[in-house]
């Protein structure tokens, strides 16, 4: 289990001339920095509080988070010692990065950056990083980012929070290459981190030798085990994950990630129902945290989608759209209607449901700035597929500019990613397939592009192209709804042999 994984994944890169900038910035951090004075450079992070006490407490949260990878220990001890000093602004800014609960994250980022006058220069300056990264302030959160790291290139806690960063960020190879150059070798948290990454860039061999570092550091953890499975399944290994996952559970009951794990294996299998059994007994025997209780709920729905099972579908995505809601989890909300409009069928519905997800965003309750807009960019990509099922090309088109408009102000790669998709998908349904293929090669981890990709390669008769984006989509082993939707239907049709042959808004047939 990758702590804190962000809930509603998305790929993202861009290359739009504003996030040309963007992506030159976080460039440099793969390379070593010029060397510094050595009175330039201090060991660690300081923490600035008033409480000996409080300091304490954090330390000890910081060690069980990244040494012991005991994530929601550390947040009840970084609860504890806010309490003990309300001022003390990093406690507050690491408790919402490591929080499990939106409006956490959201409330405390808010007392981090309230708070930061009371902490030293390098405290403000992660504050603030993170601060402009909620505000969609990019360029200047990876400025401050790249400040923060110049000065602590070795500190374990700064590598930690920059890789998980541009983790979320989808930038694996700068995840890497920060680690690698920051020589730390001996810590868990890091180790569970990047061995996530090396999957991510399908480096398994690297992926899988650091997970045997990680086992061996916490043989009696049970996320070590729990991660080594996922990478294993997404590796698509998945009698080994379900192993694995298994021994982690032998070592902790109650961790409840490994029941759901094996639930998300069964299913990328092909075994719905055994699937299902899994996640009600994840569901019966465990107190989920609400953003994994909307995770978990969500891939149970999707069992539905491989069945080809809509209208089950639709009853379970409500559920959830009901239960964000009534949680005031907007972004939640807005995600999952969304989601129900890329199962609809019928395209009118599909736009209600896409018209209930646009909605929740302007609620934008107990979610930060950031996830709104991109949210709201995704849902404007749905716009553009659905306008072109229906064959409505002014609709696309509209949809298409908004986000453009969106994607250029925003400085954000997951707005990137949407524009491409959808621009790629349009530029497809006029059979531009050159220029077609130069957005959607942007967007490669996405199985809606991917599809689409690979039939404009085989429209102009790129056929190894074809084979290899083939099989890509083949081997894509996350248990999200896009892979539900295209991946498993892909794979019935003989590794897209004959589905390319039919590629009519290949993306948008549901």
């Amino acid at each position: 289990m990758i702590r804190n994984a962000p809930i509603f994944k998305v790929t993202i890169f861009g290359v739009t001339i504003c996030v040309g900038l963007v992506l030159a910035a976080v460039a440099g951090l793969a390379q070593p920095t010029a060397p510094q004075a050595a009175n330039t450079i201090t060991a660690a992070l300081p923490l600035t509080t008033k409480s000996p006490e409080a300091r304490r407490l954090v330390k000890e949260a910081l060690d069980l988070y990244l040494d012991k990878v005991e994530q929601q220990q550390s947040i009840e001890i970084l609860r504890k010692a806010v309490q003990v000093d309300p001022d003390f602004a990093m406690a507050h800014e690491f408790l919402a990065q490591i929080s499990l609960d939106s409006a956490e994250q959201v409330g405390e980022q808010e007392k981090a950056f309230a708070t930061r006058s009371h902490a030293s220069t390098s405290e403000q300056l992660v504050i603030e990083w993170y601060q402009d990264a909620a505000d969609h302030k990019l360029i200047s959160a990876i400025t401050k980012m790249n400040d923060v790291l110049n000065q602590y290139p070795h500190d374990k806690w700064v590598v930690w929070m920059t890789t998980w960063w541009l983790q979320s960020q989808a930038q694996y190879e700068r995840v890497i290459a920060v680690y690698e150059h920051s020589g730390i070798t001996d810590s868990p948290g890091l180790m569970n981190n990047i061995g996530y990454n090396y999957a991510y860039t399908r480096q398994f061999d690297k992926a899988f030798a650091m997970m045997d570092k990680y086992v061996a550091a916490l043989p009696n953890d049970s996320n070590p085990q729990d991660s080594y499975a996922e990478i294993l399944r997404l590796a698509g290994r998945f009698n080994q994950s379900i192993e694995h996952y298994r021994a982690s559970l032998a070592i902790n009951p109650q961790f409840y990630s490994s029941q759901f794990g094996i639930a998300d294996t069964y299913s990328l299998m092909g075994d719905q129902v055994r699937s299902r059994k899994e996640y009600e007994i994840g569901f019966q025997k465990f107190t989920l945290p609400e953003l994994q209780q909307i995770l978990w709920k969500t891939r149970e729905a999707a069992t539905f989608v491989r069945e080809n099972d809509y209208e089950a579908a639709e009853h379970a995505f409500q559920a959830i759209a009901d239960y964000a809601h009534s949680r005031q989890n907007s972004q939640a909300e807005a995600d999952t209607y969304r989601q129900m409009a890329m199962c609809q069928q019928n395209p009118k519905q599909a736009l209600v449901y896409l018209g209930k997800a646009e909605a929740a965003t302007q609620d934008g309750k107990n979610a930060l700035k950031i996830a709104i807009t991109q949210e709201l960019a995704q849902i404007l990509r749905a716009r553009v597929e659905v306008a072109l099922k229906m064959g409505n090309k002014e609709m696309a088109k509209s949809n298409l500019e908004r986000l453009t408009a969106m994607s250029e102000s925003s400085n954000d790669k997951l707005s990137e990613l949407a524009y491409h998709g959808a621009a790629g998908a349009v530029l497809f349904s006029e059979h531009k397939y050159d220029q077609a293929i130069s957005h959607l090669e942007e967007d490669t981890n996405n199985p809606l592009s991917l599809k689409l990709l690979a039939a404009a390669y085989q429209k102009i008769g790129y056929s190894a192209g074809a084979k290899r984006i083939n099989e890509t989509l083949t081997n894509l082993n996350d248990p999200t709804l896009e892979q539900a939707l295209v991946v498993t239907a892909f794979r019935k049709c003989g590794e897209g042999s004959s589905c390319n042959g039919n590629a009519k808004s290949a993306s948008l047939k549901r």
